[in-house]
């Protein structure tokens, strides 16, 4: 019997690293066979000091090379190494990244936050099966990491906002460690600290929303469900009750004694009591009558794509509508022109479609593209004569969860061409690989073409054809109103395409019978 191909992610953490080896079977969730973790604060290095000392990239290293081992004796088909934001902030990641290649043989993606998020929202959906059905009410997911946490809300079955804030449990533990001895009340120093940013959080977040859920992850959970007795299982609940009791035993006792009459690791219970103090400011200010704590982690949410991608397992909740709903809800905040916004999606979407031999580029660039489409016309907020390269702008500063870094790089270059000269000598476009200069002027001659076909904002087009003809291609729309602006529109906005993919374009005109 043939030996089942298997699969490991490795998560080089902030506070510790992390591999999982799963087997995987079609249409299934991943299988994992072994879970090992080490503990490594390379985080306090990076939060503290802005880099990784040499002493504590060698232990990464040892660690590393254990896993090898480890790999090497169940004999790993594919894997992943990924680093979050101990390496993404620290100013010699270069070196880092190379000194791990050349001593283990390993390469280590540095995820951007938005990537790092999305794998841990992979984990919960698929730990999650009921998701889709709670965030038809108002529901809060709260995802403390060792860097950062990641607020996200959904309501009425969608995606409705996400932000990041710097109140990571171990980035909290050693800012704050300086002033430890310079205060005889450290946890109300941290609240303090914590409530700073989640005030200008709720300033900014979405109103009027009751939430009924609160979804909480992050490493420490497991701990704080062992103090809380709780079931063992993939997905535990907390009443607010039981968490209270939790977080004044937390407020009682130093990490020490946590440490000795409770078997936490040492270097896990000092990290409990800020995420206690997030918990519990969270738990009052929703309200929610349901806590979830789901054990998740980054190297299940790998697994988790590479089932999808490698043997068609299903989510229960479409990732990619979340993507398009985070934008709709960007483009509705920068105050664009919604109808108009969804004339224009709906027409690239089509000719992405109808030119798929031409332009021989797969689905996730129609989604890439669609995020392009909705979020072009946002720079008219800053500047309407420069909308383009102020689209560009926000797009690259906006956290786009479910894009990698090299997606949202194409998006907003498609963005700001939509309005702007393609010019291959711009230093910026120059900048980047051939192939993704290619796709950026393919995609950019899509949406201009489908932004000059609403180019009066109005809507007229009721329906589109298309024919090709030798070098030519044609579009039949039907309208029933003066189409002479788009028509001068698209004369205007054509020789992209033309340029692009040598052929021209012309339009037949269907009038609508009434």
């Amino acid at each position: 019997m043939a030996r089942k191909k298997l699969y490991a992610a490795i998560d080089v953490g902030s506070h510790e690293i992390q591999m999982k080896i799963a087997e995987l079977a079609k249409r299934e969730p991943p299988k994992v066979i072994e879970s090992i973790r080490r503990t490594l604060a390379i985080g306090t290095d990076t939060y503290t000091r802005g880099e990784i000392s040499q002493p504590v990239l060698e232990s990464c290293i040892e660690v590393l090379n254990g896993f090898i081992r480890d790999m090497d004796g169940y004999r790993i088909g594919e894997y992943r190494v990924l680093a979050t934001s101990a390496f993404r902030e620290a100013s010699n990641q270069l070196y880092a990244i190379d000194q791990i290649a050349r001593h283990c043989g390993l390469q280590v993606d540095i995820l951007s936050n938005s990537e790092e998020r999305y794998y841990h929202m992979m984990s919960t959906w698929s730990l999650m099966q009921d998701f889709p059905e709670l965030i038809k009410d108002g529901t809060l997911i709260v995802d403390i990491s060792a860097g950062s946490i990641q607020l996200t809300v959904y309501h009425k079955g969608e995606f409705i906002f996400s932000q990041n804030l710097l109140l990571g449990s171990l980035r909290i533990r050693e800012l704050l460690a300086d002033l430890e001895r310079r205060t005889a009340n450290l946890p109300a120093l941290m609240d303090e600290y914590i409530s700073i940013d989640l005030s200008t959080y709720h300033l900014h977040e979405p109103k009027g929303i009751v939430y009924k859920h609160l979804i909480i992850t992050g490493h420490e959970l497991a701990y704080l469900s062992k103090l809380a007795d709780l079931e063992e299982g993939e997905v535990a609940q907390i009443t607010e009750k039981s968490f209270d009791k939790i977080y004044h035993l937390l407020l009682k006792n130093k990490p020490l004694d946590l440490a000795l009459d409770y078997d936490i690791p040492a270097e896990h219970a000092s990290l409990l009591l800020p995420v206690a103090i997030i918990m519990r400011k969270l738990i009052s200010y929703t309200k929610a009558k349901n806590i979830y704590l789901p054990r998740i982690s980054l190297a299940e949410g790998v697994l988790v794509e590479y089932a999808c991608n490698d043997k068609k397992y299903k989510l229960s909740h479409d990732s990619n509508q979340d993507l398009i709903a985070a934008s709709r809800q960007l483009a509705k905040r920068f105050k664009t022109d919604k109808a108009h916004n969804e004339a224009v999606e709906q027409a690239v979407i089509q000719l992405f479609d109808e030119t798929a031999r031409l332009h021989r580029l797969d689905n996730r660039y129609k989604l890439v593209l669609r995020v392009a489409a909705i979020l072009r016309d946002c720079g008219k907020y800053v500047n309407i004569s420069r909308h383009h390269d102020r689209s560009f702008n926000i797009i690259l500063a906006t956290e786009l969860i479910g894009l990698t870094a090299r997606e949202q790089t194409i998006a907003a270059f498609i963005a700001r061409y939509h309005g702007g000269n393609l010019e291959l000598n711009d230093p910026e476009f120059a900048r980047l690989m051939p192939e993704d200069q290619l796709v950026i002027a393919k995609l950019t001659a899509l949406l201009r073409l489908a932004d000059a076909l609403d180019a009066g904002h109005q809507q007229k087009i009721r329906q589109m054809e298309f024919d090709f003809d030798r070098r030519k291609m044609v579009l039949i729309v039907t309208a029933d109103q003066d189409l002479t602006l788009e028509l001068w529109n698209i004369d205007q906005k054509a020789a992209l395409f033309e340029q692009v993919y040598g052929y021209t374009v012309e339009i037949k005109r269907r009038k609508q019978n009434l």
